[in-house]
C-alpha cells in the first residue's frame, strides 16, 4: 500500500497527487487515521470524471472509496448475479438482478459497517469484485504527524458544514453518487433527497469538540491533578469529565486534555479516543478497533448518574437492580473490549471501578491520598 504524508503537502498538492492516481486507476481506496485528510481530499477531487464516493460509516477512521465515472457506468451495466429474494410469486421464488455497482455498495456497508471486519478485508473483497472486470483498485494510506492529526481533529468541526455543502453541490452538478450522511461536526438533514446541511442537534454526538462543554489543558498536570479536578467537577457541576493515559514500560503519561462533557450530550470516552488517539477498524476476537500507540491505553472518566443509569435502564438485557447501579456501565465494558483499552470510572465520592483489577487498586490508593489531603486541609 502506498503512503501519502498529507502533513508534508498542501491540500492542493495532496489532491493533485491523488487525482493523478485516479486517472491511472479507476478505483482508489483511501485509508489512514482520523485527520489524515481522506474525506476532505476526496471531496476536493470530485468532478465530472468521478462517478461515486463512498465511506464506511462505522465509528473509526472510515476508508473512502472513489470510483471513476467510466467504471461506474460499466459496473451498472454488468450483472453480478441474480439474487433470490425471500418472497414468492405463487410457488416461484422472485429473483432480482444485482449489478456490480450494487454489489460494491453492499460490500462497503456489510464488510465495514455491519460486520466490522476491518480495512484489509474490505480492500480484499472490493479487489475480488473489481478484478472480475479487469480492474485492480489502488489503496493509498493518508498519514500525518501526530501533532498535525490532533490539531486537525480539534478543529474539524469549524468547516464541517462547508465541506458537506460542497459535497452535495458536486453530487448534483456532476451526477456523483455518495453514501455520506454526515461528517464530524455536521450532518445532512435530508439523506434521501441529499439536501440540507446542519450542525448536530444538542442531544446528538458529533464526534468533535462540540461534544464537550469545555477543555482543560493538562500540560502541567499529572494524574493526581486530573483526578482532583474530575471529582470537583462531579461534585460541583454533576458533569462527566475525563482524560486519556498511556501506560508504557517507562511509566504513565497523560496524552489528552481533561475534557468536560455536556449535561445532555456526554458519553465523552469515544470522542476523546477519536480526537486524541485515533482508531482503525481491525477485527480480532472481541476487539473491533485498534490504536497506533505503543503501550496500553486507558480512559479515565467520572461517573454521571443521569447518563449511566439511563443507559443501564435502556438495555432490555440487563436485569433489574434493587441496590446501587453498577459504576461501570455496559458502554464502558463494551468499549474496553471493542477498543482494547482500559476503562476506569471515578464516582464523586472517590469510589473506583476499572476493567483492570490492578488499575482499580492503584487508583484507589491515589484517591485515598487525595481524600487524606482534603481532610488535612479542612482542619
Amino acid at each position: 500500500m502506498e503512503i501519502l504524508d498529507t502533513s508534508a503537502h498542501t491540500k492542493d498538492e495532496s489532491a493533485k497527487i491523488l487525482y493523478s492516481e485516479l486517472e491511472k486507476c479507476p478505483v482508489i481506496i483511501l485509508t489512514g487515521p482520523q485527520g489524515g485528510g481522506k474525506t476532505t481530499l476526496a471531496i476536493k477531487l470530485l468532478d465530472e470524471n468521478v462517478g461515486a464516493m463512498f465511506e464506511g460509516r462505522a465509528r473509526s477512521a472510515q476508508p473512502v472509496i472513489l470510483v471513476r465515472k467510466d467504471l461506474v457506468e460499466k459496473m451498472n451495466g454488468e450483472i453480478f448475479e441474480k439474487r433470490k429474494l425471500p418472497i414468492f410469486e405463487g410457488d416461484e421464488p422472485v429473483y432480482v438482478d444485482v449489478t456490480y455497482f450494487d454489489q460494491l455498495k453492499y460490500l462497503i456497508e456489510t464488510m465495514f459497517d455491519v460486520m466490522e471486519l476491518g480495512e484489509p478485508e474490505l480492500i480484499r473483497q472490493i479487489t475480488g469484485l473489481t478484478k472480475k472486470l479487469g480492474v485492480v483498485p489502488k489503496a493509498i494510506e493518508l498519514i500525518a504527524s501526530d501533532e498535525e492529526l490532533v490539531k486537525r481533529r480539534l478543529s474539524r468541526h469549524l468547516d464541517a458544514k462547508e465541506r458537506l455543502s460542497t459535497l452535495l453541490e458536486k453530487e448534483k452538478e456532476f451526477g456523483i453518487e455518495s453514501n455520506l450522511w454526515g461528517i464530524q461536526g455536521a450532518k445532512i438533514t435530508d439523506i434521501i433527497n441529499r439536501d440540507g446541511v446542519a450542525d448536530y442537534d444538542e442531544g446528538q454526538i458529533s464526534r468533535s469538540v462540540r461534544d464537550f462543554d469545555r477543555i482543560i489543558p493538562t500540560k502541567d498536570m499529572d494524574v493526581v491533578d486530573c483526578l482532583i479536578q474530575m471529582i470537583e467537577i462531579s461534585n460541583n457541576e454533576n458533569k462527566e469529565s475525563g482524560f486519556l493515559v498511556l501506560h508504557t514500560d517507562e511509566g504513565e503519561k497523560i496524552i489528552s486534555d481533561l475534557v468536560v462533557g455536556r449535561n445532555t450530550n456526554s458519553l465523552i470516552g469515544v470522542t476523546l479516543l477519536e480526537i486524541y488517539v485515533g482508531f482503525r477498524q481491525d477485527r480480532s476476537l472481541y476487539r473491533a478497533y485498534k490504536h497506533a500507540k505503543e503501550g496500553d491505553l486507558e480512559v479515565i472518566h467520572s461517573y454521571t448518574p443521569n447518563i449511566q443509569e439511563m443507559a443501564y435502564l435502556a438495555n432490555p438485557l440487563t436485569p433489574p437492580v434493587e441496590t446501587a447501579f453498577p459504576t461501570m456501565s455496559t458502554a464502558d465494558v463494551a468499549a474496553s473490549e471493542r477498543f482494547d483499552v482500559m476503562v476506569s470510572v471515578i464516582k464523586a465520592d472517590g469510589h473506583v471501578e476499572s476493567s483492570s483489577k490492578l488499575r482499580k487498586k492503584e487508583l484507589e490508593e491515589i484517591i485515598s491520598g487525595i481524600v487524606v489531603l482534603d481532610e488535612e486541609d479542612g482542619q
